[in-house]
């Protein structure tokens, strides 16, 4: 019987060490001594039937009561741990969700871009992962699709303005046959395509380089758009750019100076599409130099000065090549608020560019009529031989720009602004009596432009539901500038124009923007041409 009452003790002993404390509810003790009970009387049942030895009883009990009081020491270490900690309950995946939501919500502008700026400069996810060359390259490109409709005048008289690039291609006029005019009278409505890609990477010590391939015709020089609808004949693509730069600055940083030397971006401020086509690259070489005027503000108000060399027509067979020098002297001024305003003066030679009329039944200056025309200069023919079929036009002018450029926008508050734009250009080059010795005959003189935009609008276009809306009036008379390098798309390119053009943008997002413009010019001199179009652009770029 002592075998009995002992294991009876142990097992007690054993399950009064896992219950709680003497203030713990009388039911749960109540239930714990009924357990205790059932225990005691199954393990001695156990050892009355021989299943169990009272060596073996004794031994479970003694496991269990070890067991109980070393998870009741575990318990109490951790519980004297956790003091004064803030236990979190179970939180449903939508109250997660909501809560992720607002803090996104709460962080400032300022915050995302410190980091996005910080991931970039560092970058963050990618250590080591591209080479350095592939690091140091910034990538560009854009995307333009155009609905264009050309309207011409119902008094617009048919086969009388000669196109002078076809019949020049074609070897004369008779030989161009009905395509040596012009279209004057049938309405077209043509899909265009634009397609630009580059890159630009620094090199170290100041210099970069970079190349862009575009779209368009190899010979234009002014265009980079393509009409589609041609049984899906591939787009001709070229290079439009390849260049290296170098820049530098003074000590004092007031002062900044560079030079670009390949076929680079215009160098020269032009305020309008007057002297100079958006689209047109230069092949040569230009420096220039920026003086601080404000010691507090050396980037927003100084001086500047460019000057360059463009080859236009290298001749292997004569010494009188066809070069552009040109030189501009301007001032950028910024203000207060944020409104600055941009001025310059520069002159613009065209050396060589006139033709000369060849002898009788030579093709010697052939050279010297130019390898592209638009429309609206004044042009002669310098073929000299018995067949009346042949013809080849050049330049009865010769051109040196004076050009005046001013831009100006006034800021008003932080979204909208107010800008003009405004050029002059005077051909000072267009000399009388040389016209009347190449060509034989006299023309009026008829050398000066002028063209002036106004717009309003979002300051920036690079943020969704921006904005602008401009109106201008351009007037360019036939030997103001060169038609070949003025812009393509007023009177359908050319000189001897005047009209009006209103457009306006919106941005779709920050990087697609939609573009209307209507364009309505008629000629200056000679018979009628008027000519209107209407511009459906959407543009993606990145």
């Amino acid at each position: 019987m002592h075998r009995k009452r002992y294991v009876s003790m142990s097992v007690g002993l054993a399950l009064l060490a896992t219950m709680p404390p003497a203030h713990a509810a009388q039911d749960e003790a109540r239930s714990l001594n009924e357990l205790r009970h059932t225990v005691v009387n199954l393990l001695q049942g156990l050892v009355d039937k021989g299943v169990l030895t009272r060596e073996q009883a004794e031994k479970m009990v003694t496991d269990a009561q070890n067991k109980a009081q070393s998870d009741v020491a575990a318990q109490v270490a951790q519980e004297k741990a956790e003091e004064g900690a803030v236990r979190v309950p179970y939180v449903p995946q939508i109250i997660k969700d909501e809560i992720r939501r607002q803090v996104t919500s709460d962080l400032s502008e300022q915050v995302t871009r410190n980091v996005v700026e910080a991931a970039e400069q560092e970058g963050w996810g990618v250590p080591a992962a591209l080479p350095d060359w592939a690091r140091r390259m910034r990538w560009y490109g854009d995307i333009r699709v155009r609905g264009q409709s050309d309207n011409f005048a119902s008094d617009n008289i048919g086969n009388t303005y000669l196109d002078f690039q076809r019949v020049n291609d074609a070897g004369g006029i008779g030989k161009a046959g009905l395509a040596a005019f012009i279209n004057t009278s049938e309405d077209r409505e043509r899909l265009r395509g634009r397609l630009r890609f580059g890159f630009e990477t620094a090199l170290g010590h100041g210099w970069t380089m970079g190349a862009r391939l575009a779209t368009g015709s190899l010979r234009d020089p002014i265009s980079t758009n393509q009409t589609l609808g041609n049984y899906g004949f591939r787009n001709q693509i070229a290079v439009d750019l390849a260049y290296i730069d170098w820049a530098g600055t003074t000590s004092t940083g007031r002062h900044n100076f560079g030079i670009s030397a390949g076929r680079i971006k215009n160098p020269f401020f032009t305020a309008t599409e007057l002297v100079y086509d958006p689209d047109l690259t230069f092949e040569g070489v230009a420096g220039h130099l920026e003086f601080g005027l404000d010691r507090r503000d050396s980037s927003g108000r100084y001086a500047f000065l460019v000057a360059g060399a463009f080859p236009l027509q290298e001749v292997e067979l004569s010494s009188q090549d066809k070069w552009l020098l040109g030189g501009q002297l301007g001032l950028n001024w910024k203000y207060s608020g944020g409104s600055r305003t941009r001025l310059g003066a520069g002159v613009y030679h065209f050396r060589d560019i006139a033709g000369r009329r060849n002898g009788f039944e030579s093709n010697l200056l052939d050279f010297t009529a130019p390898p592209f025309l638009s429309r609206g200069n004044t042009l002669f023919d310098i073929r000299n031989d018995s067949d009346n079929t042949t013809n080849l036009y050049a330049l009865a002018a010769d051109y040196t720009l004076a050009n005046v450029s001013l831009a100006h926008e006034w800021r008003l508050g932080p979204e909208y602004r107010i800008t003009l734009a405004a050029d002059g250009v005077r051909n000072i080059g267009y000399d009388t009596a040389k016209i009347v010795a190449r060509t034989g005959f006299s023309v009026p003189r008829r050398n000066k432009g002028y063209q002036a935009e106004i717009g309003f609008g979002s300051i920036a276009m690079n943020q969704t539901h921006a904005w602008r809306a401009t109106v201008g009036y351009r007037y360019v008379e036939r030997d103001a500038v060169l038609d070949a390098f003025t812009d393509s798309d007023f009177h359908l390119g050319g000189t001897d124009a005047k009209g009006f053009m209103v457009g306006v943008d919106y941005a779709m997002s920050p990087m697609v923007t939609a573009r209307l413009k209507y364009l309505s010019a008629n000629e200056i001199d000679g018979p009628p041409l008027g000519i209107d179009l209407l511009q459906i652009d959407l543009t993606a770029s990145f």
